[in-house]
């Protein structure tokens, strides 16, 4: 689909330069993946700690001497121009950049994420958002601005949502009807309360591996907590247009061989009250402790349904795992390769003007700020991943009626009131930064959107 297209673009010397804004395990993976394909330049990194813009190049064999830590923009075309790669403090080095085809923002804060979306749209460059947090906050917005400014804005292959989205196209371009949709869980009892302290011991982690690959401890234990989970899932949501089915979706231990029957309508022995919804399938058993036999892990899901007897059989046939009293399939991957895959939303979006995908014009999900722990009036909130509070997915509708706070919207808010662990935390119950950037896209998308 592409390989012509960027061999034609090396041989032109006329490469898709890529602009990379945040250097974390992400960015560097990026970076690396590219290097080993044709048509395509990393041409400039931003990161607050330059160290870590640098050493994403170095890992990539990019010699010293052709990295070049810049200050202004011009600077950052000076550096392209002569065939170097620019490395800046300043993300906006990189959007204001003529020379930048795509601009990837991969630095998992929704204030930043707020910031750079706006103005790379702004600036009519392709975004490609592998920041969710930011997407499940401001998303419609960001697509609104796109639309305007006719470029693209869309989540990332290789992630999660991207990934699960690819099935869903493909399901409902043949006709299918999609029953669920969603990504593996390894979710333990206790991961729920998981602080950022515990991520070398939940993960595993060696001490090398932390530094080596710039391990951010607040964003791996979104991973863990389950507010990643429930974050890219609402990402699914607003793309496919598929709400949960409750607040926080059901998350099951299953197995996959069991997958398509466990989601299925409550009628046909399943557990779902109604089709077209976003889930999770947990990896472990309902101890809470122990792996299942043979479960999904990280992979993607997608349950579809076909009433034809024909199509059944064919679907039958070629053994894929069946559920709904026989109408329903299991499409499956068992795996997610994240910044391996990404430079297919880049070429996706530079040649063909396409997003893998991109939220609906209207929300159907959010991510509503629970408690982690009992909380107290005058602190303060740290947002996902951190120790105060957790995401759950709801429906948009229910979010709004009960005015219930944004998890995009929860880092630094000042809670004015006691709440207990698990209380869904509302906009009446905090003080909120009114100089924060992505609320004020927020009100925006409340208000238009």
């Amino acid at each position: 689909m592409f390989s012509t297209q960027l061999a034609q673009r090396a041989a032109e010397n006329n490469p898709i330069r890529v602009g990379i804004i945040g250097a974390g395990k992400f960015g560097a993976g990026l970076v690396a993946q590219i290097s080993q394909m044709q048509g395509m330049v990393a041409s400039a990194i931003a990161d607050i700690n330059l160290e870590h813009a640098t050493n994403a190049y170095a890992v990539s064999n990019v010699p010293t001497d052709a990295i070049l830590q810049v200050r202004n923009v011009n600077a950052v075309n000076d550096a392209i121009r002569s065939g170097k790669r620019a490395v800046t403090e300043d993300g906006m080095h990189i959007i204001q950049s003529d020379l930048i085809d795509v601009v990837v923002e991969a630095t998992g804060i929704p204030e930043v994420g707020a910031r750079m979306a706006y103005y790379t749209l702004i600036h009519k460059k392709h975004l490609v958002m592998v920041n969710v947090e930011t997407d499940v906050t401001v998303g419609p917005f960001l697509r609104h601005l796109a639309d305007n400014a006719e470029v693209v804005y869309t989540l990332v292959d290789g992630d999660q949502p991207g990934v699960t989205m690819n099935i869903v196209e493909w399901a409902k371009t043949l006709g299918f009807e999609i029953v669920a949709a969603g990504r593996g869980t390894v979710f333990y009892d206790d991961d729920r309360v998981g602080i950022p302290d515990t991520v070398p011991q939940r993960f595993g982690f060696s001490r090398e591996l932390i530094e080596r690959r710039t391990i951010n401890f607040k964003m791996f234990n979104s991973f863990r907590d389950g507010s990643k989970a429930q974050i890219e899932m609402t990402s699914l949501a607003n793309m496919a247009g598929l709400p949960p089915d409750v607040r926080g979706m059901h998350e099951p231990s299953v197995d996959i061989a069991d997958i398509a029957e466990v989601f299925s309508l409550k009628e046909e022995g399943g557990i779902l009250s109604r089709h077209g919804v976003v889930e999770l399938a947990n990896s472990i058993a309902t101890d809470g402790k122990t792996m299942l036999d043979n479960p999904l892990r990280m992979g993607v899901f997608v349950v579809i349904r076909t009433d034809h007897p024909f199509t059944q059989e064919d679907l039958a046939g070629y053994n894929l795992y069946p559920g709904g009293n026989g109408k329903n399939y299991l499409l499956y991957r068992p795996y997610h390769l994240v910044a391996v895959e990404a430079p297919i939303s880049i070429a996706k979006a530079a040649l063909y003007g396409q997003p893998t995908g991109t939220p609906l014009p209207t929300p159907v999900a959010d991510v509503i700020t629970v408690a982690k722990r009992d909380l107290k009036a005058g602190e303060i909130l740290d947002g996902s991943g951190g120790y105060t509070v957790n995401g759950l997915i709801e429906k948009a509708e229910i979010a709004r009626a009960e005015n219930l706070l944004p998890l995009g919207l929860a880092d630094n808010a000042k809670l004015k009131c006691d709440v207990f662990q698990g209380e869904a935390i509302s906009y009446d119950m905090v003080e909120l930064n009114e100089d924060s950037f992505v609320l004020k896209l927020r009100r925006l998308q409340d208000a238009t959107v």
